[in-house]
């Protein structure tokens, strides 16, 4: 620990960068210091409230100096909500920031010089009712059922009617299935009790306002469930109910539990994105904002230059959503996931859309991969779309020994995409970045980088 600062300690800051998690960055006796709701440029002052080893955290007493880009929220909720974390920033100024944040990774992780390399400037979104999902938590307050967000760093639930960044049939079904729990006097689960019924309510809505709710439930009772599912059918824009069981207590667990059942109306809704159409399940991966997602997926298609003639790997394939989308370009598409449910979907939407030069395989992409080459297959190209957690050493591996000639990489993560950068560039040289704004008012940023063979 270092001893020149200490918790209480108050002192003025000067914030220097962002931090990945939307943090004010500055730096004292040497050692950096993370403030929450604090920007670059601005001077604090702080209190500390954590030291670690390397780092300590301190919270904003008083700005002593503000920068123009301090924004008031859009949100009544957001000083209590842990949905959004720089709403305060203005929204063109927050997109410079995004684009820093993949650079200053880039700079810490590797030993690339981003000068060689052109990394472009965020690709804008829409920066409200942008989410094609909600999942959120039911409460039980003095004045009925709701539905809250979780507030930052805490277990503490902030009953919310309205969620500006969420699309507004998604408010307005949550506000009245809300309602009917209330009038069919349908037991909501309490952490505290650990009793209940009701204890989350997904929503999945397409662009044409098409909604399709899952019920997840703690307890069940058949007669209420089934009771609640024949009013929700009713509300506007409603297509389909499911209802799923989660006793699961441990943080960080699915939502949706593993046994999803069909109560009434449509199984499925379809979104569409450029002329691709996609079956949407409740428990079905999907990019939470389709605007970002086809301006993304064109991006990828862009830098294939593909000419009808060339077989591309899509490592991650999810439900086939790229794979789809550039398969009109190529001569063959193979798509890897481990995930079984994912590729009985990728195939359902390859049918759905008659496209037949996709083939999903499901199973590990280590794996697959050096036994695809060696039973002849070869790659023009591989597209890897990972999780946060970003690319095993196993399949950066099995990548550099294909030799595939270009790779695409969609990421999520700076910091994971510029460790594997750093591996990846022992054979391949990075063109370009792109960062894309999927998750306005939030610092989370995706990127789509093209790499060649040197």
């Amino acid at each position: 620990m270092n001893n020149n600062i200490k918790i209480n300690d108050e002192f003025i800051l000067d914030i220097k960068r962002l931090g990945i998690n939307g943090e004010g960055i500055g730096f004292y006796n040497k050692m950096a210091i993370f403030v929450n709701d604090a920007i670059p440029g601005e001077g604090h002052l702080v209190k500390v409230t954590k030291v670690d080893n390397k780092m300590a955290y301190a919270k904003s007493l008083e700005i002593k100096h503000k920068v123009d880009s301090r924004v008031n929220p859009m949100c009544k909720y957001y000083n209590e909500c842990g949905g959004c974390n720089v709403m305060h920033i203005d929204y063109n100024k927050m997109l410079e920031f995004k684009r820093d944040l993949i650079i200053e990774s880039i700079n810490r992780y590797t030993k690339l010089n981003t000068r060689q390399f052109e990394i472009k400037k965020t690709v804008s979104s829409s920066n409200f009712g942008y989410r094609n999902r909600s999942q959120l938590n039911v409460v039980k307050n003095l004045e009925g059922s709701s539905v809250a967000m979780i507030k930052a760093n805490s277990n503490i639930n902030v009953s919310i009617d309205t969620c500006p960044v969420q699309n507004k049939v998604l408010n307005d079904i949550n506000n009245q299935i809300c309602k009917l729990i209330d009038k069919l006097n349908v037991p909501v689960y309490s952490y505290k009790n650990n009793k209940g019924i009701i204890r989350y309510i997904t929503i999945r809505v397409n662009k044409n306002k098409d909604a399709l709710v899952c019920l997840v439930c703690y307890d069940f009772d058949n007669e209420l469930v089934s009771k609640l599912a024949k009013e929700i059918i009713k509300l506007n824009n409603v297509k389909g109910v499911y209802y799923s069981i989660n006793k699961s207590l441990k943080s960080g667990s699915e939502i949706i539990g593993e046994n999803l059942c069909h109560l009434e109306g449509d199984k499925y809704i379809i979104e569409e994105l450029g002329k691709i159409k996609y079956m949407i399940y409740p428990n079905t991966f999907f990019q939470l904002n389709s605007e970002i997602a086809l301006k993304l997926y064109d991006e990828v298609l862009k830098s294939l230059k593909l000419s009808f003639k060339e077989t591309v790997l899509d490592v991650y394939c999810g439900v086939g959503a790229i794979s789809l989308f550039i398969a009109k370009m190529a001569k063959e598409v193979i798509g890897i996931e481990y995930n079984k449910d994912s590729i009985i979907a990728a195939n359902e939407n390859q049918k759905l859309n008659k496209i037949n030069n996709c083939k999903f395989y499901q199973g590990n992409a280590h794996e697959l991969l050096p036994k695809m080459i060696k039973d002849g297959y070869q790659f023009d190209s591989i597209v890897v779309d990972p999780p946060r957690t970003g690319l095993d050493d196993k399949i950066i591996d099995a990548i550099l020994e294909s030799n595939v000639k270009r790779i695409i990489y969609v990421s999520c993560n700076p910091q994971t995409l510029a460790k594997n950068l750093d591996k990846l560039s022992i054979k391949y040289k990075i063109n370009s970045i792109t960062p894309f704004d999927m998750f306005p008012n939030t610092s989370n940023v995706e990127s789509v980088t093209i790499l060649s063979l040197k």
